[in-house]
């Protein structure tokens, strides 16, 4: 019986590099530079929003540009951390699984290190970073055990 992969096309991590580069370029110049284009000016429906008053269900106009730039951004994490590698070996399934407990275990640590000193606003923020840091933490625990597992075969 065939096992069944829930891993994407290794082809498709050369794009998660693009669009994460594209999304990371776009927060620098959105927090660095104020950069706002126009065109992402829009209408959009709101289920929240609280700006001066608070709205429940109603069409907002809001600037897109930390929207699209955080979906590229967290596109772009998503395609590098689930896609196959080009020559897939079953060792690389309990890589995966033992990088998911580290994952596990650092947002854990993350997230009452930012609980017992991030306050109001900083909180806010530190939760925001956190909507990234468990892919990144991800790709860097797969991507050492994967290193290490490559080096002790080469090494044998």
């Amino acid at each position: 019986m065939k096992k069944r992969s829930f891993l994407l096309p290794s082809g498709l991590r050369p794009i998660g590099f693009v669009l994460f580069l594209t999304g990371l370029i776009l927060l620098f110049l959105r927090y660095q530079f104020n950069y706002k284009p126009d065109f992402l000016n829009l209408k959009v429906f709101a289920f929240y929003a609280y700006y001066i008053e608070s709205r429940i269900f109603s069409m907002i106009t809001n600037q897109m540009v930390e929207e699209v730039a955080g979906i590229l951004f967290l596109s772009g994490k998503f395609l590098i951390a689930f896609t196959k590698e080009k020559e897939e070996l079953e060792e690389y399934d309990f890589l995966r699984l033992k990088s998911f407990f580290i994952t596990a275990y650092l947002s854990l640590f993350y997230l009452i290190f930012t609980l017992l000193f991030f306050f109001g606003f900083g909180f806010v923020g530190a939760l925001t970073f956190f909507m990234g840091f468990w892919l990144i933490s991800y790709i860097f625990a797969f991507r050492f055990l994967l290193f290490r597992y490559k080096r002790t075969l080469i090494i044998q």
